[in-house]
This record gives structure tokens, sequence and C-alpha cells, in this order.
């Protein structure tokens, strides 16, 4: 059963349902186009689809280029009652379905369950492709079930998770899977209706008051910038007061106790945001922002603790436990995993120095117990890629451990540290190397970063003696900007003003001081964009990451 459609309560029952009857389901993004799904279809041989009913028309349309496609259900979510969607006239073959006479038919005629074997695919989950073709990977019910294991201490029965993240996403997937294997209520979201500045006169996160939420980094850090440029619009006393609750809260986290007047006060109005119950959020799909980290956590006053992983991994490597208040830390490793790191000689880091296991200390003089590119072996870890035997011999050793691509460290307590992608590890002219993947995790940090229409790419190569970035300006705080340092004009001339390049060059500046970057990773130059970075452009993943040679 391939799944192309957005995150709603159909996406998972469909997939439950398949599961009853020991089915491997595929994946596609809802956002990707057709194309992808042809392939999809193709590679796995697939008969059955489920989609929304606005892209039947679309499929029936390509159907001679999907010849084992036999059977497409159709669901309505996000369609109006009344609202008219045509469905064209499909193949005397090819039969055409809606999720609900689907479902219904099954009360006429009994299916016995024919449960699935732990090495039977569960799913076949396709990487978000940020550094070339997405690759399938064959994810086992062993695989799901042993990171799911990690959470049965954390989650439980009364606890409500809002689900917005793509489904087509292992991170989505093995959250909603957690909570259905602990009894949590999960609550269906659409994105853009989070918060109550979407479409609707309330948003899901105040509708439904979730305890539980799972976000990507860029999640986070467009909810800090939010409220930050809310405090920045009050008055200078508003101003004073929210960074004291905000320095108190914080030692007092630290110390394991809690502001109860600021809390009243200021941190009510903020938790508000999130639905005023959150207890424990979790980011994943990318390296989180200190600073991000920090602010969200004490806004909110709960843990937001980073978790690491892949698509490979099926979403489990690492994961900070709940006690671990230290900020830029993955976690350690989760029980059913083994990792290890492996040095890496050919590559320096922004010293000069190569990443060895046998490294005492990390380049900023840190105490670590070894660098290297990670490598992880466990029952989480996937089967390879499919129809990909040679990329999966060249990822998947004989030993059982897949090689991450990631550059990591470890602490002394046994936690990890990423540094970066082996690939994003970029040379310049003078040899040194430059993490380009940390240095934008950085200066996303910056308030004129638009993070929403996709936030900034750093540049380097070995031309080049300093990098570069091209960054989205924000509308909102360009133009506030310029009221407040008298610089006139509409939003294309402040844009193209010296004042504000200046500004922001400034603010880099401070930004790459505070996270103790290298002279070597200090921007030259900026580059100001405001048409956005989407996956429809192919500027963004599926997953909204960063298609870097697109945008450069």
């Amino acid at each position: 059963l391939a799944i192309f459609e957005n995150t709603c309560p159909e996406w998972m029952i469909g997939a439950l349902g398949a599961y009853s009857q020991s089915i491997s389901i595929t994946t596609v993004y809802a956002t990707l186009g057709i194309d992808a799904v042809i392939d999809s279809i193709n590679d796995g041989r697939i008969r059955a689809i489920l989609c929304n009913k606005r892209n039947v028309s679309l499929l029936l349309s390509k159907i001679k280029d999907m010849p084992s496609l036999k059977h497409i259900i159709y669901t309505n979510d996000m369609i109006a009652p009344g609202e008219s969607v045509n469905i064209a006239t499909p193949p005397k073959d090819v039969k055409v379905s809606s999720f609900e006479d689907f479902v219904n038919a099954g009360d006429t005629k009994a299916f016995p369950i024919v449960p699935p074997t732990p090495e039977t695919c569960a799913v076949i989950m396709y990487t978000s492709g940020s550094t070339g073709k997405p690759k399938g990977v064959v994810v086992t019910h062993k695989n799901v079930l042993a990171t799911t294991s990690m959470v049965t201490e954390i989650i439980n029965e009364n606890d409500v998770f809002v689900a917005y993240l793509p489904l087509a996403h292992i991170f989505e997937l093995v959250a909603e899977f957690s909570c259905l294997a602990m009894g949590s209520c999960i609550c269906y979201a659409d994105p853009k209706t989070l918060t109550a500045t979407g479409s609707y006169p309330v948003g899901a996160l105040e509708q439904y008051r979730p305890t539980l939420m799972v976000g990507v980094p860029k999640i986070w850090d467009v909810i800090k910038k939010g409220i930050q440029a809310k405090v920045a619009g009050g008055s200078k006393v508003a101003q004073f007061l929210v960074a004291t609750a905000f320095e108190a809260r914080s030692r007092a986290m630290k110390l394991g106790f809690d502001t109860p007047l600021f809390k009243a006060l200021v941190f009510k109005k903020f938790s508000k945001v999130v639905g005023g119950r959150l207890r424990l959020a979790v980011s994943g799909g990318g390296p989180l922002n200190a600073d991000v980290q920090g602010f969200i956590s004490t806004c909110f006053g709960c843990p937001l603790g980073q978790g690491y992983g892949l698509t490979e991994t099926c979403a489990g490597l690492t994961l900070q436990d709940l006690a671990d208040d230290r900020v830029g830390i993955a976690g350690v490793p989760i029980p059913c995993v083994e990792v290890k790191l492996v040095s890496c000689p050919e590559i320096n880091d922004k010293a000069g120095l190569p990443y060895l296991t046998s490294d005492r200390k990390d380049v900023n003089g840190k105490s670590v117990f070894g660098r290297g590119e990670i490598w992880v072996k466990g029952a989480n870890v996937g089967l390879g890629y499919y129809m990909m035997a040679e990329k999966s011999k060249e990822d998947f050793d004989e030993d059982g451990f897949f090689h991450t691509g990631d550059i990591g460290q470890f602490a002394d307590d046994g936690s990890v540290q990423i540094v970066d992608r082996k690939k994003n590890l970029i040379k310049l002219k003078g040899g040194e190397y430059i993490a380009v993947e940390n240095m934008e995790m950085t200066y996303g940090n910056c308030s004129f970063v638009d993070a929403v229409a996709g936030g900034i790419c750093c540049y380097g190569d070995g031309d080049m003696d300093r990098p570069i970035a091209i960054m989205q300006l924000n509308h909102v705080v360009v133009m506030n900007w310029a009221k407040d340092n008298g610089v006139a004009g509409d939003f294309d001339k402040v844009k193209d003003s010296k004042e504000l390049y200046d500004a922001v060059m400034q603010e880099m500046e401070q930004e790459q001081k505070k996270a103790g970057l290298s002279h070597i990773e200090k921007l030259i130059a900026i580059a100001f964009v405001t048409d956005p970075w989407t996956p429809e452009n192919g500027c963004l993943t599926a997953a909204n990451k960063l298609q870097r040679r697109a945008v450069v």
C-alpha cells in the first residue's frame, strides 16, 4: 500500500489496517509531485494507494504509467462539507473507493488478522533527499518496536499528542506509533493552523492543549521569534520584566525549581501559545540551536530535549534525558543501540586537526572522549536501501553497523554531540574546514532571518577565503527596524539600504561570537532574498531541509 496524503487519522488507520494483513506500506510526501508517486508505485509494484480526493483525477491521468496500480482509495481530509471535487472515470481494471466505503466493506466480510513477523517490512521510508536522490529504507516491524521502546518510561495514557509533521517522515511516524503503544491520545492538526494566527479563530494547540509535542528545529525557531516579536512590540517596562523573568526562571530551572510569581505574571501568557499543558517537547530532524533550546525550555517551563536519529535508524539513535538541562547535546544512545566513532583522518576541524577517536579535547578545548564519524548497530537499524544494493553495501557494513555520515564527539558521560555531516564540512582556499550546517544553525538565530521562508544558506568552496550566506529577510522585522532607526522608504528600498546591511552584519557577528565560531566561519558577505524557498521550487526537500545546490 502506498500512502500519498497529508498527516491525518486516515493515514494512520490505513497503515494499521495494512499491518493487520501483514501488508507493507510505502510513503510519498504529499507535497511531492506526480513523478515521485509514479516512481514509488513502480519501484514497489504497488497495487493500491491511499490519497486525497483532490489527487484522484491526477493519478488517473497517469494511470498508464503505473501498470501495477489497481485500486485508489481516497480520503476527504481538508475538503469542506458540500465542496464538490470531481473524479475522472477510471479504466475498467482500476477501482476507485472512498475511505469510508472501503472501511465499511470490512463490516460485511471478515478478514482474519495475518500478523507480521519481526522481520517483515513495515514501511519503505524515503530519506529527505538533502544530500542527493531520496533513498527508500527498508524498515521492519522489529526496527519500529526497538525505537518505540525507548519512550515507555516517558509517556503514558494520560498524555495528549498533537500530530502535524508529515507522517511520510520517520520522526513523526515513530512518534505516533509510540503514543499508540502507550495509549496516549493523538490529535491531528494542519501545521498552518497550529496557532491562532492561522486561518481559524482558534489554533490547534490552543484547542487540543497537548502535553507532548515534537518538532523540527525550524518549528521551535519560528515559535521563539514569534514570542520575541510580541515582546519587542511592548513597552520598555514590559520588555524589562520579561527579560528579568527569563533570567530568573532559567537559573531556577537549572536548580530544579520554578519561579511561581513570574510564572503567573509572565509565562502563563506564553504557555497559551502551546495550549498551557505542555510537559515534554522533543526536537529532531536536525541540529537545534542552543539559544532556541534554552529559550523554549524556559518559556514553557518544560524540557525541550534533543533527539538524534536517521531514517536508516528508524528515527532512533540518541535521546536527551529529561533531567539533562544542557543545551547543544543530542543525548545518550537509546537502549537498543551500540554507537561507536570512527576516525576521519582525511577531514580536519577549523583548527586544522583531524577528527580522531583518540582525541580528548575538541576544537574549543572542551573535554571529549573521542571524535569521528558516528556508526550505529542495533535492532532499530533498517535492512538497507530498497533496490539499491551497491549503496546498501556502502552504508551498511558486514558487521551490522550503519555509517551515518555524521561527524560527532562523545562527552565524558557518554552523551553525543553532533558536529556536522561529512558532506557539509567544506574546505576553503586555505585548507581550513567549515561546518556550514552548524553555521546556519547559529546565524539563523539572527532576528532578521525569516525561518518560515527558508532561513539562511551558508556557502563556501575551495576558491574562497571566507564563507558567505544567502538569507531570507523577515519583512516585519525589517520594517520595524526601519521605523525605529529612521530609515525611510518601502520594503524594497529598506532592503537595499546600507544601513540595513550593516545592522544585519553586526548582529551576525554577535551571533558568531556568542556561539564561539572561529574567524574562518565569520561571514564576509550576505545576499538578501525575499522569494521563499519551498519544496515546490526545489530549494527545500519535502521534509523542509535545505537543498544547498539549488539555493546557490
